[in-house]
């Protein structure tokens, strides 16, 4: 019986790995591609950016405020190699997955979910001014989105403060973050 138990145990344990490595990828091609446009390199922001979408398309859903932040930096690519069309659709997409990131953020924990009989019945949420302030952020990375779509209007500081602030464990809280302030950087002067 106990062996069941285990087997049937397995498959969750892979699931969390899974979604763990692809939080940790997205992130880390973000982060570097965003080093890289900001010191100026052509080639190498595309491909990470271009890495990460695929990433968040394939491990997130449909209001992950990563996805959406996916999307305007592929979509800024687009637009900078002429490709005005297929940019203006990402910028789209990537809008109205902010729009639903509230779905999202709504379902946010404050750490990682206990699996088993005993919390299966209670998912703990942020509570309702926490999920206001989540939601306000949520919104400083939908403006990103519009004012790169106004032809490269970006933040100066969103590398910078991911950096000094960026959370030590991967939570909900770090994924929000991570999504509002790895929108694509000034390249520096």
């Amino acid at each position: 019986m106990s062996s069941t138990i285990r087997v049937a145990a397995a498959p969750q344990s892979r699931v969390l790995s899974t979604e763990f490595t692809a939080d940790l990828a997205w992130e880390r091609c973000q982060e570097q591609a965003a080093i890289a446009f900001r010191a100026g390199a052509a080639v190498l922001p595309s491909r990470l950016w271009a890495e990460a979408l695929a990433i968040a398309r394939k491990s997130f859903g449909r209001g992950d405020p990563r996805l959406a932040t996916s999307l305007t930096n592929q979509a800024l690519v687009l637009r900078r190699r002429r490709q005005d069309y297929q940019a203006k659709m990402l910028f789209e997409e990537a809008l109205q997955v902010w729009d639903d990131s509230w779905r999202w953020i709504h379902l946010m924990t404050p750490g990682p979910v206990t699996l088993g009989p005993r919390h299966s019945d209670h998912l703990d949420v942020y509570d309702p001014n926490a999920r206001a302030w989540f939601n306000a952020l949520a919104g400083r990375g939908r403006a990103a989105t519009v004012a790169l779509e106004r032809y490269d209007q970006r933040m100066a500081t969103g590398l910078d403060a991911w950096h000094a602030i960026k959370p030590g464990r991967m939570s909900d809280l770090r994924k929000l973050l991570a999504a509002v302030l790895l929108i694509a950087p000034k390249p520096r002067p």
